[in-house]
């Protein structure tokens, strides 16, 4: 991660040089600027984290930049510096929003007292904010005691201390946001935001200025500026969710960001520097894509720089039982109701079933169960398994592989829907795509359903 970065804005140069190099000398990274137009060019550009401006400029006040600033990010906090200050001025800087308000001479020991209690402060409301999301539902995503599970926390935790990006791959419903919220929560960057934005389903111009945002006029209908969420992610941790599905034309952008650490507003001129660690997750097949040539190779190659696969419920049966039972907590803490438990035969019901849709189709399956049955214990008639579990062969002995099992389950959904495949996906747990890629491998023709 980069230093804390100060604007300093002074129109007297050697009191502006001095300060600056005190700030550096202390760790600091400052930007100068002597106008107020030049201030907010370099605050657009640069992200600070704090900043310190003499009250009178040639082109105007430093109230003039605070109003601009906090409109813009209102946590930034602001130190206002004068030579002729006044308790009507102070008081209506502090109104406005100034974190202080100094009056000149201010020793550069004491303005790096303050810009480092700010920096704490800053810091604090960021680790209060990430955790109280924790405390809101994020989740464990190592839930259960399987070889599998266990690798895959293992290689987890050993990327919490690097920068590189992470590319996370697996099934729908898997769990892919939880362990990149998890990463974020337990990394060096948990003080920082975590923006998350899903690549699939989006057009081309709205995915790019959700991304890289845009400036007034850019396109129809920006009747004002936007951040993307680059900026809003600035320190923090993106997460680009189905990365996959990303436009060509788009890619190349993202791979600048990355590897330049700039980027440009939708009809900007300007670069703006940015400061992300990358996450993006994937269901598809990305090798498969690069030698299609419908990914780029160098985006790719980027992005698995560290690489996590979730392995899908049907591969850890063993921890289905850890999850139901966590779920279930979950939802009746939500419910307001008392926990329920699972019966032996319920619980033999979930581990045997291959689960296409993974946690998400089990969380919908536990979540009907509860809703439907009013006693202190779930059993398996509750859970509406039957159908799901009878095995597709001629005669009632006969054991059905996992993959017959699925293709079982999703013809009876499928007719059950009246070949409806949005509803299906539903009820499955599983994003309309997927369900339409499990059609394909499984040999389904909607047609004859």
């Amino acid at each position: 991660m980069t230093d804390p970065r100060i604007l300093l804005i002074e129109d007297d140069p050697s009191v502006r040089h001095g300060m600056a190099a005190f700030l550096r000398a202390n760790g600091l990274e400052v930007q100068e600027a002597e106008t107020c137009k030049q201030a907010m060019e370099l605050y657009r550009s640069g992200n600070p984290d704090v900043v310190v401006a003499d009250y009178s400029l040639p082109d105007g006040t430093s109230l003039d930049i605070l109003s601009q600033v906090k409109r813009l990010n209102e946590s930034t906090p602001f130190i206002i510096l004068t030579a002729h200050g006044s308790i009507d001025l102070a008081v209506r800087a502090i109104k406005e929003g100034a974190e202080q308000f100094l009056t000149k001479p201010v020793e550069s020991k004491a303005l790096l007292v303050i810009v480092r209690r700010l920096l704490q402060q800053q810091r604090l409301r960021h680790r209060q904010e990430a955790a109280n999301r924790e405390r809101a539902g994020i989740m464990n995503p190592f839930q259960g005691e399987s070889p599998a599970i266990r690798r895959l926390e293992e290689q987890a935790r050993r990327m919490l201390e690097w920068d590189s990006p992470i590319l996370i791959l697996g099934e729908t419903g898997a769990g892919k946001g939880v362990l990149a919220r998890w990463i974020h929560f337990h990394s060096r960057r948990a003080e920082e935001a975590f923006v998350n934005l899903n690549c699939a389903g989006l057009t081309r111009e709205l995915l790019e200025s959700e991304l890289f945002g845009h400036e007034r006029g850019a396109f129809t209908g920006a009747v004002a500026a936007k951040p993307g969420l680059l900026e809003v992610g600035h320190r923090g941790i993106v997460f680009l969710d189905e990365i996959g599905d990303m436009d060509p034309a788009i890619q190349p952008k993202l791979l600048k960001a990355l590897e330049e650490k700039t980027f440009r507003r939708l009809g900007d001129v300007r670069d703006r520097v940015v400061d992300i660690r990358l996450i993006a997750s994937t269901n598809l097949a990305l090798e498969e894509m690069v030698r299609a040539k419908t990914f780029r190779d160098d985006l790719y190659y980027r992005i698995s720089t560290l690489t996590l696969r979730i392995p899908p419920l049907r591969e850890r049966p063993q921890d289905v039982p850890v999850l139901a039972a966590t779920i279930l907590q979950s939802v009746a803490t939500r419910m307001g109701r008392v926990p329920v438990t699972l019966s032996p035969r319920a619980e033999a019901a979930l581990v045997d079933y291959p689960w296409p849709g993974n946690i998400r189709e089990l969380s919908n399956v536990l979540e009907r169960a509860m809703i439907l049955q009013r006693g202190d214990q779930i059993e398996a008639a509750d859970l509406g398994m039957e159908d799901r579990l009878a095995p597709p062969g001629d005669g009632p002995g006969e054991l059905a592989t996992l993959k017959e099992m699925e293709r079982a389950h999703i013809e009876r959904v499928l007719a059950r829907t009246a070949g409806n495949v949005a509803e299906a996906a539903q009820i499955l747990g599983l994003a309309r795509r997927t369900l339409y890629d499990r059609l394909k491998v499984l040999g389904l023709n909607l047609s004859r359903i």
